[in-house]
């Protein structure tokens, strides 16, 4: 298993974990993030623990963040002002520019991940 399977591993731990722990604090997560979260962490798990079933969890994972990334990016223009007005000004950004690029990078973050995991199957995981 090469080193990025690992890193890629943790990073979907500290993804899943971060959403359960906000979840357990009593902030907003609907039952489907918190089903992703949970596929998130058993992923990261199991692939740690060198388990196929942890790399199908992590790479569906990684396409389902760059296509719903790509969903995102073209609804931007199209949001409500409800929306706008609660979206956090970072760095003086226009709120469509802060929700565009939080998309983009979703979709980055994604395909890294997907094809980190694609050019390391578990075929190629010798003992």
């Amino acid at each position: 298993m090469k080193p990025t399977t690992r890193l890629i591993a943790l990073v979907w731990l500290v993804v899943g974990a971060s959403i359960w722990w906000t979840a357990l604090q009593g902030g907003s997560a609907p039952l489907s993030l918190r089903f992703f979260a949970t596929i998130q962490l058993l992923g990261g798990i199991f692939l740690l623990m060198r388990l196929t079933i942890g790399w199908v969890f992590l790479i569906t994972m990684s396409v389902f963040v760059m296509v719903t990334g790509l969903f995102a990016l073209l609804s931007v223009p199209f949001m409500p002002t409800e929306m706008l007005q609660r979206t956090p000004r970072l760095l003086g950004l226009d709120p469509r520019w802060t929700l565009a690029l939080t998309a983009a990078l979703g979709v980055l973050i994604g395909r890294l991940c997907w094809l980190g995991l694609r050019n390391d199957p578990p075929s190629n995981w010798g003992e």
